[in-house]
């Protein structure tokens, strides 16, 4: 194995205007590479430690989706269930026409909808204005998941792809499912297991302190200004945001994507998922039309499924990793991938908001350079 030329491009990460950069890298669930570079804080005197941490943003719904999917493993839940029978409000929904009136649902709003962003839910379903009573009683998960359902749904479920707060909801229906918070079951059934000490929804006065600077990225020069470390998705103190709600660092979170690329048991021998729970989550589940919208320019080669994105076509996508591969990243530019056909995982830390240069040119270079650096 030589990692040479990663180690070397992640040396650059302050130059190209990033200011602190973490990789891991796990094949067979063991540490094959690790690699931090930069600087905690805004004045660049305190270097990056790897038990710094950061808010995971969207990387949240790897998390989210691995505790849906245990459920369904144990048979509480299933893909094809309504919404409705864990969250009442969305029995009877409306959908939005073009000459912007409404009209009841026709299409049952299920459980996959949730997973694979089908169910119509958009952007403007969490608007803090909208919110605003429900931040003041300090809802809880459930309460302000079944409010999303009094807002007009995009389009009818299954039909289009849309990102925005199916996760959310996600995280509600598994509350109810398993009959305790998402915080909670995600920590007994996910996190504590597999040693995930560093990961969480809230963080204590100690990891506090450990939390790295938050940036934001201005893509025509490539440099980044100091903005507040806050996660604005975590709306109320009592709210489990199964979209963005977990902050971690790169040696906590390889934890689990090591796990899943290994066939569902961890390095300490802990099954959180069985390996046919997996394998469902390696397969494209949009239809043409939303698979459409999913690509957008920026992921051909790749389809979604019950777990992020998912490679379906390397011709197409370039990319050495496995069909199958899968994955998700995040607002402030954390990458995660499983490979359970390699044994390969990789995550890597960054916090940076805003960053086209993250998505489009690092990601799929680091995948490869870390491809090619394991003989791929």
């Amino acid at each position: 194995m030589d990692f040479s030329k990663i180690k070397a491009l992640i040396d650059t990460m302050p130059k190209r205007g990033i200011p602190f950069f973490e990789l891991v890298v796990t094949k067979d669930n063991k540490e094959v590479f690790s690699h931090k570079v930069g600087y905690s804080d805004s004045e660049q005197a305190v270097p990056f430690k790897s038990d710094d941490l950061y808010w995971l943003f969207s990387t949240s719904k790897v998390i989210t989706c691995v505790a849906a999917m245990r459920l369904i493993d144990e048979g509480k839940l299933n893909l094809s269930d309504p919404v409705s029978k864990f969250l009442p409000n969305y029995e009877n929904l409306k959908v939005r026409k073009r000459d912007g009136s409404t009209e009841p649902c026709k299409t049952v709003m299920t459980v996959e909808h949730l997973f694979t962003m089908t169910g119509g839910i958009g952007p403007d379903h969490e608007k803090k204005e909208n919110l605003k009573p429900l931040i003041a009683k300090n809802a809880g998960t459930v309460e302000l998941a079944n409010f999303y359902a009094t807002i007009p749904l995009y389009f009818e479920p299954g039909t289009r792809y849309q990102y925005g707060f199916c996760h959310d909801v996600l995280g509600a229906v598994v509350e109810v499912a398993s009959g305790i918070k998402l915080s909670s079951y995600v920590h007994k059934y996910i996190l504590d297991p597999l040693g995930m000490k560093d990961t969480g929804y809230r963080p204590t006065t100690e990891q506090k302190k450990r939390f790295a600077a938050s940036y934001r990225y201005d893509n025509s020069n490539g440099t980044s200004t100091l903005i507040p470390t806050e996660n604005p998705y975590a709306l109320t103190d009592n709210y489990d945001s199964g979209g963005a709600g977990l902050f971690s660092c790169a040696q906590d979170y390889i934890k689990l994507v090591s796990t899943l690329a290994n066939g569902g048991v961890s390095s300490n021998g802990y099954r959180v998922l069985s390996e046919d729970a997996i394998k469902l989550m390696e397969a494209n589940r949009l239809c043409k039309e939303a698979l459409q919208d999913f690509v957008n320019g920026r992921l051909h080669g790749y389809g979604w499924g019950l777990c992020g994105r998912v490679h379906i076509n390397p011709v197409f996508s370039l990319s050495k990793s496995s069909i199958g591969e899968f994955g998700w990243d995040g607002a402030g530019g954390c990458f995660a991938v499983v490979d359970r056909k390699k044994n390969i995982s990789m995550f890597y830390g960054m916090q940076v908001h805003n960053c086209s240069y993250s998505y489009i040119i690092l990601q799929p270079l680091i995948r490869t350079l870390v491809y090619e650096a394991l003989g791929e």
